[in-house]
């Protein structure tokens, strides 16, 4: 463990700020609070790449308001077979279209590793013109013959104006989401469906494609190069929950 990383049950949430003993380190890759304006692009994922700014991400204290394709996080994280996405966020946008649905964080519209029948290649935690839903995709092949990609999405009941904590988790055979907030949970099988990768670096607050362009108010968001288990998911809500609450968010 570095000995940078603090626990913040019992301390100032600034402390966010220098580090994060995260309750489970094995694959994380990116780790983020949002209470720092652009000093919140530091990793805090132990070895972690700092995020890069890209145009100017609204102040809100606690967190960040992202516009899809004007302002966001560009990360160093690539999408990989197996990855877990937990986020913490909300959308104040009309979910009328694309142009106002958020884009929490994906990589959707790079292309696919390796080419091919790429259009909706890459991994998201999105809505899409429902207020009412979020959607976990994390793309792959329709069939065995690999012909063809579909995003295939998994739909889970949430308020978008409130505060949602999300867990989204795929690997090759599997493709979980859970609200963490409310307990909504929603998960596909697959057996001859194997997973796309998608070839751009995660995005916090947009993906890459200029058709979402909604607004992203984002507290958290932490991503592991691999599908952590249930009792992981249970305990980094856990510590999120607690942490974020001294931001005066509770999800």
């Amino acid at each position: 463990m570095a000995s940078t990383d603090i626990m913040v049950y019992e301390g100032d949430a600034s402390a966010l700020s220098i580090g994060f003993d995260a309750a489970v380190s094995n694959g994380l890759r990116g780790l983020w609070f949002f209470n720092r304006g652009m000093e919140s692009r530091r990793n805090l994922a132990v070895g972690g790449v700092d995020a890069v700014v890209s145009g100017a991400p609204a102040v809100q204290g606690g967190y960040l308001r992202f516009t899809g394709n004007a302002s966001y996080f560009q990360t160093d994280v690539s999408d990989s077979e197996a990855l877990t996405i937990i986020m913490a966020g909300r959308s104040t946008d009309t979910m009328a279209d694309p142009a106002h649905s958020p884009m929490f964080v994906s990589n959707f519209g790079a292309g696919a590793v390796g080419g091919g029948n790429a259009g909706t290649a890459g991994v998201s935690v999105y809505s899409a013109n429902d207020p009412t839903v979020i959607k976990s995709a994390a793309s792959r092949y329709t069939d065995a013959s690999a012909s063809a990609v579909t995003s295939a999405s998994r739909d889970i009941a949430a308020t978008l104006s409130a505060w949602n904590l999300i867990a989204t988790r795929t690997r090759n055979d599997r493709t979980q989401a859970d609200n963490l907030t409310t307990g909504a949970s929603a998960a596909n099988n697959y057996t001859t469906q194997a997973r796309v990768v998608g070839a751009g670096k995660l995005r916090i607050g947009s993906s890459f494609s200029s058709a979402y362009t909604g607004l992203a108010d984002v507290a958290f968001t932490a991503i592991y190069n691999r599908y952590i288990s249930d009792a992981e998911v249970d305990a980094m809500s856990a510590q999120v929950k607690a942490a974020l609450q001294y931001l005066g968010i509770t999800v």
